[in-house]
């Protein structure tokens, strides 16, 4: 491998880093000029590591380049397992900003691959590193000494990007984990880490000397979000003074993204305290209502011609930025959503209009009068935006097919499946429902054949459709169930760290039928539902001749499942 990665001719390694740069937005660390600097036969393992993580992740996304095409000769997995090989022997070294690079992309690639574990450890292992590089800038007596060359004037970007790309990724990867955060937004005040360089001092290094620029990057760190986005109004002026910061704002999106998944993940409206009047939704001053104002000061901070559905994917795609813009909308759209789904009942019936829970906890306080179907419209229209960005970044050449964009196409498609099936609970605003659920399908499959992810999302899609025609269908026999009875299934509809629970999914709509039919012969639903949960008795439904429940087992038992539904209703995904 290393005598491959030697040979892999300079303007391939160019193409390859040009690729990366534009389909990973979250990932933008590598200054293409200093490592072409340094790679060559004599580079050090590091930068070869560095390489490989980088060959990995372009491989996967199948690129247009018949010279990468050519010369990328091995499979993402061999690049990777190098990449992890050399890493392994440098985590104890004297802190390097290439190792640390290398680390968080091999954290988004292992993601990808459902290798949580590994990415949970390479990614805490960057922060680590990170920040006893920075310690050794920036502390008046450093604990130890460096053993690295001098920082030269692009240093201070390159190593700023890099702290920034790990905070980002420690957002993306707690999110839908119940672990909190490494590097909270506070840490990185603390630690007095200058604001993200724009590209162009990413690229050229900072306008002044390194004083002046190290103070112009302390002046900025001072701005809160909405103030970094916009700073000194040189937003309203040009769209691309926006894109040239467009890695800062995507730092401050994922940073409200990610309290939010905090929120959603650990227990959200169920949370102790979280239904009492103080803390309903509408109260300016509950945590909902302030997620949501951050939120939009981020939005409101960022040019107007960054926000879909105003401004198209296809133009921005024409001007070279069309992934930056997919992503800045993902995580606005995908933020809202999931503010609004939590407090949506997760089994509605087929006539019921906008309202909070019906399932225990319910809110404390009664919603002004129009606050759940304004709910419904944000709810609904986050769902279809996301869809539709998704789909017209395909459609243009500008496919984002990252972790973090298949979850935003998930849980879009679960939300357009929920109105597609319950079309009087999205208030005239889910017409499009189906259409968008297939469209997102099409998106998941397509995902699946790039990252193992994929797979894990659409088993949940097929058993929350399965659940949700049998509720429609035979609306008697689900009557007065609600996420209690699918409190498996409802995880799994919030999971980033995607967990093949089909197999309980499964259970949980057997027990519920089977409850229902035992409480219309004279039983207590309740006793035996709590029986069937206890015992466990019918997890052998579930399962195959042999025993055996992996994925290969599950799906003729989930087919069987089918024998009284009309297959016509549900959507093909294989």
């Amino acid at each position: 491998m290393e005598g491959h990665l030697e040979r892999v001719p300079r303007d391939v390694v160019f193409v390859a880093l040009e690729a990366f740069w534009r389909k990973f937005p979250e990932l933008r660390v590598i200054h293409p000029s200093s490592f072409m600097q340094s790679f060559g036969s004599t580079c050090p393992r590091e930068c070869k590591a560095l390489l490989a993580t980088v060959l990995a992740m372009t491989k996967t996304q199948k690129p247009d380049s018949d010279r990468l095409r050519t010369q990328l000769v091995y499979a993402s997995e061999r690049y990777a397992s190098y990449a992890c090989d050399v890493l392994a022997a440098c985590i104890l070294q004297p802190p390097d900003v290439k190792v640390i690079q290398a680390l968080l992309i091999l954290t988004l690639y292992e993601w990808g691959t459902r290798d949580f574990h590994k990415a949970w450890m390479h990614c805490g292992i960057a922060i680590r590193m990170m920040q006893l590089l920075h310690s050794a800038r920036v502390a008046p007596f450093p604990l130890e000494i460096s053993h690295r060359d001098e920082p030269n004037g692009l240093t201070p970007a390159i190593e700023a990007r890099a702290f920034w790309a790990c905070f980002i990724m420690d957002c993306m990867v707690s999110s839908g984990t119940y672990n909190p955060r490494v590097l909270p937004k506070p840490e990185m005040a603390k630690l007095n880490v200058p604001r993200p360089p724009t590209s162009a001092e990413f690229a050229l290094g900072a306008a002044g000397s390194p004083d002046q620029s190290g103070g112009q990057q302390q002046q900025r760190q001072q701005r809160q979000p909405g103030e970094w986005s916009a700073p000194d109004g040189a937003a309203s002026a040009s769209v691309y003074l926006d894109f040239d910061r467009s890695f800062g704002i995507m730092a401050d999106g994922f940073d409200i993204y990610s309290d939010v998944m905090a929120f959603v993940f650990n227990d959200g409206r169920k949370a102790p305290g979280m239904c009492r009047p103080e803390n309903c939704p509408w109260v300016p001053t509950s945590p909902v209502a302030c997620w949501r104002r951050r939120l939009e000061d981020w939005r409101s901070g960022q040019h107007h011609r960054l926000r879909y559905p105003d401004n198209s994917v296809a133009a921005h795609a024409t001007l070279g930025y069309g992934e930056s813009f997919v992503y800045l909308n993902l995580l606005y759209y995908q933020s809202i959503m999931m503010l609004q789904r939590e407090y949506f009942p997760f089994l509605p019936t087929v006539d019921m209009t906008p309202r909070g829970p019906i399932d225990a906890p319910t809110l404390e306080a009664e919603a002004p009068p129009g606050w759940w179907e304004r709910s419904a419209k944000e709810l609904f229209e986050a769902a279809a935006h996301l869809a539709s960005i998704l789909r017209e970044a395909s459609e243009c050449g500008a496919a984002v097919m990252t972790p973090f964009a298949g979850f935003c196409a998930f849980s879009s498609c679960y939300i357009n499946l929920y109105g597609f099936r319950f079309p009087r609970i999205t208030c005239g605003h889910g017409a499009r429902a189906e259409e968008l659920m297939n469209s997102s399908i099409e998106y998941l499959k397509q995902f699946r054949e790039v990252w193992d992810l994929g797979d894990g999302w659409l088993k949940t899609i097929q058993n929350g459709s399965l659940m949700y025609q049998r509720a429609t269908s035979d609306a008697q026999r689900y009557r007065g169930r609600s996420r209690v009875d699918f409190s498996v299934l409802h995880q799994s509809v919030h999971e980033f760290r995607v967990v093949d629970r089909s197999a309980q999914h499964l259970e949980e709509i057997n027990n519920a039928e089977r409850s229902s039919v035992g409480a219309a012969d004279g039983g207590d639903p309740s006793s035996e539902r709590q029986q069937n949960g206890s015992a466990g008795s019918n997890a052998q439904v579930l399962m195959d001749a042999t025993g055996t429940t992996d994925d290969q087992g599950l799906w003729p038992n989930w087919w069987s499942m089918l024998e009284d539904v009309d297959t016509s209703e549900l959507f093909a995904l294989t």
